[in-house]
């Protein structure tokens, strides 16, 4: 039985109706609140911990200019308040309440569907007892389809899509659609069996389906994951014949080199490999290629040449995973070959970026863990076995091994509490654990060590002790066994913060004293150099005289390089200009002419760089042709054509369409101007624009396209100019540059005898800047028609 009491309250001005009935069914009393408004707006329900609604928030953007009064029917209580952002109306339960949007009309639509929305025209509130009454509400299975109901009842008549002449257009099945989203998700799903069958399903259903292209390279890539390369290597063919221009080539490219590499033809795979490093570069799939090229190297046993491509890889890549793999690959190869501390380098890399990756390699990674404790690095083998703890799962049997190596590796590093932490947390998960008893022994082991005092307490206590006794002897005695302490803990500012303190002391009674302050120094300089902190490094070296080994020379060159003490580095430089080794005298002679290029003393940079290219010349090394971009800028400072144009050469052949160079060629191009040399300023003027083009940066127009043009004008070539000319309409440039632009457009096409597009060119000149010279110029040139 149910019934119904009605009460409306409408607030026109506001665009706002509230109305509210009160009904029962099967004996138990409900309300229903219905809030209707012109524009869309929020209703956001708050839950208990139970996911009992106990509160509706309506937000409304202005306020009605009539307030509302409270309203309560003994289920729901009604309030309103105004807020600096608008008008708020709350709705409290007296005991249950369920919020519900209305987001269909069903005068104007015929299919309605369960719709999850934040704003709507229309919402209801239901306050009720203990049922909710109109409704059964069921939880929604996760594996259950949300279809619409459709509402027949007075459906408008429909009209698909018609053609031009009115009549309807019949569709297509979409079937292949469908097939090709399906194959998708199970290729997301690494089913890639599926993939494949699906593929080759659709593709025979539907030959001439727009997918062919991504249903062949879907295969490409499922062979590949699956190790098939005779079959990818039929596909890709294909591909690479027939979809060229496909956005997808440089992937293809990749797998079709690595697909010939595993089964053995060499030949053939390195010619896909150049061409995926010649045409596809920029590509991201051009550094997984060289981690492909690298696998190759590194399988015919040439180490050397897979570490290159793996560091080009590593340097090239911003796809975290090639990168990782990059990495732990030179890593384990770093400690193949004894360099321990380059492949801890490359582990920390991963380590901070990317730890997950670990997991993706356990075995090798557990490897590479054991191998650093054995070359007595723990330190860096605890950051290891921490990342793959962190992502294991507790329930595994795995991770209680790795919850006791780490505890081993750290208590190994050093670090007594960290390694203290973990041996109790072991204990307390893994009670009857198989490592129990070589953990308690471990544990048991840590407070035998020496220096198993904590360093807090000990400090704290020192300082009670200088504070309590100040400049007597236990003050004294106290801050000589705090100084010793953080060197100690390589605590090396706070050494030098007391440094006046020390030097006050007896030199005789603590001898160490000024053994100390130098230690510190020299210790915090060195970490300021690690850590990049020039300024603050050369402010030490200065302060204390510092001298360090000469493993610490590139470091302190490069600060002061980077702090422009020329002097300093120049300095640094000559002590390995005549060491025996080839490679490092290269290595110095680049920085000495860098440094000499910074002093201005462009002479001398041009003399040491020609012996450096000498050297080149003898033992090439590719990381140090750069010099070839100093040398230019030497020579051109200096104003040296001939060495210009020498060095422009070798930096095309070392760094092939570098658009880190394009203002180098712009220079070019300002030589041949200066020596009338229509052929080089037009060479150099081309590759400036090609460079433009490719990267879609403009930074040398419109200057280089006006120089190109006069240049074709010179030699005749007026059709040239204008091609160059016409190509600016789609710049950017200023009122003035366009007034420019059109006006010499206008004059080679007067030239050629075209009046008409003389004509528009002239106006649009005087259109772009009439008060220009050049827009002054058209009105002349017009004048003359």
């Amino acid at each position: 039985m149910r019934y119904w009491i009605a009460l409306s309250l409408c607030l026109p001005l506001f665009g706002l109706e509230l109305s509210l009935q009160s009904g029962k069914e099967e004996g138990e009393k409900f309300s229903i609140l219905h809030l209707r408004h012109t524009a869309p707006f929020v209703c956001q329900a708050t839950n208990n911990e139970f996911g009992e609604t106990r509160r509706v928030d309506c937000r409304f953007s202005t306020a009605p200019k009539q307030s509302l009064s409270p309203i309560d029917n003994g289920l729901l209580s009604v309030s309103a308040s105004s807020t600096p952002k608008g008008y708020t109306i709350t709705i409290i339960p007296k005991s249950k309440m369920m919020l519900v949007p209305e987001m269909f009309d069903l005068s104007k639509e015929s299919q309605t569907y369960q719709s999850d929305v934040k704003k709507a025209r229309h919402w209801n509130v239901v306050g009720y007892t203990k049922t909710l009454p109109l409704m059964n509400l069921s939880t929604p299975s996760a594996l259950s389809i949300n279809f619409p109901v459709k509402v027949q009842k007075n459906v408008p008549p429909y009209v698909g899509g018609l053609d031009l002449k009115g009549n309807p257009i019949k569709i297509r099945r979409v079937q292949d659609v469908t097939d090709y989203m399906e194959m998708k998700k199970a290729y997301a799903a690494n089913d890639y069996h599926k993939v494949i069958d699906r593929a080759k399903n659709t593709l025979q259903e539907y030959p001439n389906t727009v997918f062919k292209n991504e249903l062949i390279l879907y295969q490409i890539r499922s062979y590949h994951q699956l190790g098939e390369y005779e079959k990818l290597l039929e596909l890709s063919k294909k591909f690479l014949r027939e979809y060229s221009a496909d956005t997808s080539v440089a992937e293809v490219l990749a797998y079709t080199a690595n697909a010939y590499s595993k089964i053995g033809q060499i030949l053939d795979a390195d010619y896909f490999f150049d061409r995926l490093f010649d045409e596809q570069i920029d590509s991201p799939f051009a550094a997984q290629g060289m981690i492909f090229k690298a696998e190759q190297s590194e399988s015919s046993g040439d180490l050397k040449k897979a570490m290159m491509f793996y560091q080009k890889a590593l340097a090239s890549t911003s796809d975290m995973a090639v990168a990782s793999k990059a990495a732990f690959k030179l890593a384990q190869l770093e400690m193949l070959e004894g360099n321990t501390k380059k492949s801890a380098e490359y582990i920390d890399k991963i380590a901070t970026v990317n730890p997950n990756y670990f997991s993706e390699v356990y075995d090798h990674a557990m490897e590479i863990a054991d191998a650093f404790v054995n070359r007595k690095d723990p330190k860096t083998a605890a950051r290891i076995t921490e990342a793959l703890l962190n992502n294991t799962d507790k329930k595994l049997d795995k991770h209680q091994l790795l919850l006791k190596n780490l505890g081993m590796q750290l208590a190994k590093a050093g670090k007594r509490n960290e390694a203290l932490k973990r041996f109790n947390e072991y204990l307390e998960t893994y009670k009857y654990g198989e490592f129990v008893e070589e953990i308690r022994r471990a544990k048991d082991g840590l407070f035998f060590e020496e220096g198993d005092n904590n360093t807090t307490k000990e400090i704290k206590k020192y300082n009670d002790l200088i504070e309590r006794y100040g400049n007597d002897s236990v003050g004294r005695k106290a801050l000589y066994k705090k100084a010793q302490l953080l060197l100690k803990e390589k605590k090396y500012k706070e050494i030098l913060d007391i440094e006046s303190d020390l030097y006050r002391l007896d030199s005789a009674e603590y001898p160490e004293t000024n053994a100390i302050i130098s230690k510190s120094a020299i210790g915090l300089e060195k970490v300021h150099l690690k850590e990049g902190k020039c300024t603050e490094a050369m402010k030490l070296q200065k302060m204390y005289k510092i001298k360090l080994l000469p493993e610490w020379d590139e470091a302190l060159f490069n600060c002061a390089l980077k702090t422009t003490q020329y002097e300093n580095a120049k300095k640094i430089a000559q002590r390995h200009l005549k060491s025996k080794s080839i490679q490092e005298r290269q290595v110095w002679l680049l920085r000495m002419v860098k440094t000499q290029f910074g002093l201005g003393d462009y002479k001398g940079a041009i003399k040491g760089g020609n012996e450096l290219i000498t050297l080149l010349a003898a033992e090439k090394n590719p990381p140090l042709n750069d010099i070839y971009r100093t040398m230019f800028d030497a020579a051109q400072r200096v104003g040296d054509g001939e060495g210009m144009i020498r060095h422009i050469k070798s930096i095309e052949a070392s760094y092939p369409n570098a658009f880190k160079d394009i203002e180098r060629y712009t220079q070019m191009v300002s030589l041949g101007l200066k020596r009338k040399d229509e052929a080089l300023t037009q060479t150099y003027a081309r590759k400036v624009m090609v460079l433009q083009e490719r990267t879609k940066t403009y930074t040398q127009s419109p200057y280089i396209e006006f120089t190109l043009a006069e240049s074709y004008q010179n030699l005749g070539k007026d059709g040239d100019a204008l091609k160059v000319l016409r190509a600016l309409n789609a710049r950017k440039m200023t009122n003035e540059k366009r007034s420019r632009q059109q006006y010499l457009i206008g004059a080679i096409e007067q030239k050629l005898g075209n009046k008409r597009q003389a004509r528009e060119a002239f106006n649009a000149s005087i259109k772009a800047d009439q008060n220009s010279a050049w827009g002054k110029l058209a009105k002349d040139a017009l004048a003359l028609f």
